[in-house]
């Protein structure tokens, strides 16, 4: 199984972190892909990061699932990003789950894949998350779409991805060797 996790300026550290090393553990290849000219990227507090990869130097259709971090600059230039609404479209398209967390979900409503499904997002973008009905839980599964709420609920969120693709041993296995309640 392969995960893409696109990385833009001022993604959300936690978030990608936390996902990349999860999906990890659990031996799924996951890549950070930097939607930029540089591998290295500013997140939102300052942190940096290095991506495995440039995006431009990837094919998403390769991957099995794709994960957006939220962060609110990384989600802005995300939703500006027509490589990655497109990328979000060919994988609902190819039937394969894509994922956003925090504000990332506003980056799958700019790709219009939200019309008609449940979701839910950080507090701080729910206005703006128009096209999907909002729900308070920490993370929300319709279909093909896994949406989580923020930093507080990466954990939560990287679990159901490796439950989704490996199912829920491997799920619960992750979760015990990090000695998380799930």
């Amino acid at each position: 199984m392969r995960v893409l996790v696109p990385l833009a300026e001022g993604a959300e550290e936690m978030e990608v972190v936390i996902v990349l090393d999860l999906l990890r553990r659990a031996g799924i290849e996951a890549v950070a892909a930097a939607v930029g000219d540089d591998k290295t990227v500013t997140a939102a507090r300052g942190v940096r990061l290095v991506a495995d990869a440039l995006w431009s130097d990837l094919s998403p259709a390769t991957f099995d699932l794709l994960a957006i971090p939220g962060g609110t600059g990384g989600t802005r230039r995300l939703q500006r990003d027509a490589r990655v609404l497109q990328a979000v479209r060919d994988f609902v398209k190819a039937g394969k789950p894509v994922a956003a967390l925090c504000a990332g979900p506003l980056v799958l409503q700019a790709a219009g894949v939200l019309d008609g499904k449940r979701a839910t997002c950080h507090p701080g973008v729910r206005k703006e998350l128009t096209a999907a009905g909002v729900s308070d839980d920490s993370v929300v599964e319709d279909g093909l779409i896994i949406t989580s709420q923020g930093p507080g609920t990466a954990f939560a969120f990287a679990l159901a991805l490796i439950r989704r693709l490996l199912g829920e041993k491997a799920a619960t296995t992750v979760a015990n060797g990090l000695v998380l309640r799930h």
